[in-house]
């Protein structure tokens, strides 16, 4: 299988994962609270990820993570703002409607990122089409709030 195939399959079933995600934690949020469940979600995941690189034998490769620049450890930051979203926001506006707004987040986000070149990335140009499927997704996004 090709590196790219990988990388779409990949992305698909996180994709999938992601969704599921949302409302299992979300209802564990709503059972043991949002901070609770979102670093439970985390531990584990941080476990299995340890794990993973110990046994592909890339383990001592993690404290290669600390000579990095600064700004590149904002990655977990990030992460757990994602989590805590996913343990916050399902039970209160649906598991729908959270996947919706995060992928429109995303979206936009990527969009300014290609377009500048923010963040060591290479800049990739905002064509008429790609604004006019970012705005078709948005409001796509916004509708799922409706009930």
């Amino acid at each position: 299988m090709s590196v790219t195939r990988i990388a779409v399959t990949m992305s698909l079933v996180a994709g999938l994962a992601g969704a599921a995600q949302a409302s299992v934690s979300g209802a564990l949020g709503k059972r043991v609270g949002s901070v609770q469940a979102a670093a439970f979600g985390a531990i584990v995941a941080a476990v299995l990820l340890v794990g993973l690189a110990v046994v592909s034998g890339r383990g001592p490769g993690i404290a290669d993570v600390f000579r990095q620049p600064l700004w590149l450890l904002i990655s977990g930051v990030f992460g757990a703002g994602i989590v805590l979203t996913l343990a916050y926001a399902p039970p209160r506006i649906g598991t729908f409607a959270t996947v919706a707004l995060m992928i429109a987040g995303q979206l936009l986000a990527g969009a300014a990122i290609d377009a500048f070149g923010w963040l060591g990335t290479d800049r990739i140009p905002v064509t008429a089409t790609r604004l006019i499927g970012l705005a078709l997704l948005t409001a796509g996004a916004a509708l799922t709030l409706r009930r």
